[in-house]
């Protein structure tokens, strides 16, 4: 192997390294903003879809672009029916749909199926505290209270919170899935370069 043939290996080994470090850092800045401000903002995820394309392109060529493009669509596609039917939003749909853009198809798939199941188990666990939570604020408030009338108000307060309509973070579940499939394709042991 020439030093010319070591050197292109080693940069393409960098911007694969600098692609999954940036993927990265865009779901878990989506996971948070997501979790903070129920949105997942579009300034983070178009510079992040024209890295892949550009990055893809660079390591490929036309062959990588066609790859990234197939995972945004095959990404996208496999949110598609949920938002449809109102279960998740448009950010998250094009969210899957930058991580179908960096990781390719093969990627995207095993993130798509993975965050399926870790939004699965978040929303249990999401559902379980939302009945929790009125419950526990109400007893922990008689507890502090304890010897004092509570009174209705309390308990109104701490019912209607149950009645209102809330928004559930599907962000933290791409990221979840989009970090197991990094590590199912042994992408973490690349970014140790």
């Amino acid at each position: 192997m020439s030093t010319r043939e070591m050197l292109e290996m080693l940069v393409d080994e960098q911007l694969i390294a600098a692609i999954n470090l940036s993927l990265i850092l865009v779901v878990t800045l989506c996971a948070v903003t997501d979790i903070a401000e129920n949105r997942i903002p579009n300034i983070v995820l178009f510079p992040a879809l024209l890295l892949a394309f550009v990055c893809n392109s660079m390591l490929a060529g036309i062959a990588g672009f066609v790859e990234c493009l197939l995972g945004l669509v095959l990404g996208m596609s496999m949110l598609f029916p949920f938002y449809f039917t109102g279960g998740t939003s448009a950010g998250d749909v094009k969210l899957l749909g930058v991580v179908g853009a960096l990781l390719g198809a093969q990627g995207v798939f095993i993130a798509g199926a993975a965050t399926l199941v870790f939004g699965g188990a978040l929303g249990i666990l999401f559902i379980t505290w939302r009945v929790i939570k009125p419950k526990l604020l109400l007893y922990t408030t008689q507890l502090i209270r304890f010897g004092e009338s509570t009174g209705p108000t309390l308990l109104v307060t701490a019912t209607a919170d149950v009645n209102r309509k809330t928004y559930f973070p599907y962000a933290p579940a791409i990221a979840l899935g989009t970090y197991y499939s990094l590590w199912d394709l042994g992408y973490f042991s690349r970014l140790a370069l």
